[in-house]
């Protein structure tokens, strides 16, 4: 006759060791709970110090810039020739403001009707051929 297959008597039914390893790791971890947070700190502390180190280095504060004085710093002082034709040509352009001033005053009295920009655009016509009206009459070529 042929020889039969034994069979385990147990089909997958039984459970074998698994519950006592089961007991001994919930002792293991009742146990040493204190040695198992200290080895996860660890673990923690040394990912945080390997993300940290791959992290891009943080641009450099830059101090805010000094104020500068409120008061210009003093001009050299001129003398001599210098002084002079600083003189000259403050009293020249004083002038020339002073007629353009007056030319203005005139161009805006014999023009009463007109605006304000008219004014100006007649006034910059007048002063842009070199005529003034205070200074000979407003002929250029008369010195």
């Amino acid at each position: 006759m042929a020889a039969k297959r034994r069979r385990s008597r147990s089909k997958g039914g039984s459970i074998g060791c698994a519950p006592f390893l089961i007991l001994i790791f919930i002792a293991l971890i009742i146990k040493f709970w204190w040695v198992i947070l200290i080895s996860l700190g660890v673990v923690a502390i040394s990912v945080a110090l390997v993300r940290s180190a791959k992290a891009p280095a943080r641009p450099a504060r830059v101090p805010p810039p000094k104020p500068h004085p409120a008061v210009a710093p003093p001009r050299p002082v001129m003398a001599g020739d210098e002084l002079t034709a600083h003189m000259r040509a403050q009293k020249r352009t004083g002038r020339e403001r002073d007629m353009q001033e007056w030319d203005y005053e005139w161009i805006r009295l014999a023009n009463p009707g007109k605006s304000v920009r008219e004014v100006n655009e007649i006034a910059n016509a007048h002063l842009a051929r070199g005529r003034s009206i205070g200074i000979n009459w407003g002929d250029p070529s008369v010195s």
